[in-house]
């Protein structure tokens, strides 16, 4: 049976992604334990949207967008160099909350992610996205730390 800090079963392992040194040791130590318990992987990265004019916006959008697009990429590698064909996900907005609300339909048993967070001001008045996830998931989290 599969099992994790004795709470119960983990079939389905998300992995949330930046492109940073923490995100990619959460890939590999997500990548791990999934491979201990043959569990599958999605990775997420979230493209966060800026109040920006229109135009200004949809470029923007689009250079985010491919950004995006290769942290998944780079991350997929990660995961495949572990022994796992992890599934990908791009969604758009506040990262934080997009992780959440992925999650809630998702339904992972366990969320894994850099420690990644917030310096300064933005960091007290916005919380780090690792923070909020691990406040308001409604299953086990991870946070990895380089």
């Amino acid at each position: 049976m599969k099992k994790i800090s004795g709470n119960g079963v983990v079939e389905r392992i998300l992995v949330a992604v930046d492109g940073s040194s923490e995100s990619n040791a959460a890939v590999q130590m997500a990548s791990r334990i999934a491979g201990a318990l043959d569990a599958e992987v999605t990775l997420i990265h979230v493209v966060e949207i800026e109040e920006l004019p229109t135009l200004i916006a949809e470029a923007e959008d689009k250079d985010h967008e491919e950004h995006g697009q290769l942290v998944l990429g780079s991350s997929v590698k990660l995961a495949r160099a572990e022994g796992i064909d992890a599934k990908l996900v791009l969604r758009k907005g506040h990262p934080a909350g997009q992780i959440l609300r992925f999650a809630s339909e998702y339904k992972p048993n366990l969320i894994v992610m850099g420690s990644r967070g917030m310096t300064g001001a933005k960091g007290i008045l916005m919380g780090s996205v690792s923070m909020s996830v691990s406040r308001k998931a409604a299953c086990s989290v991870i946070i990895v730390r380089s």
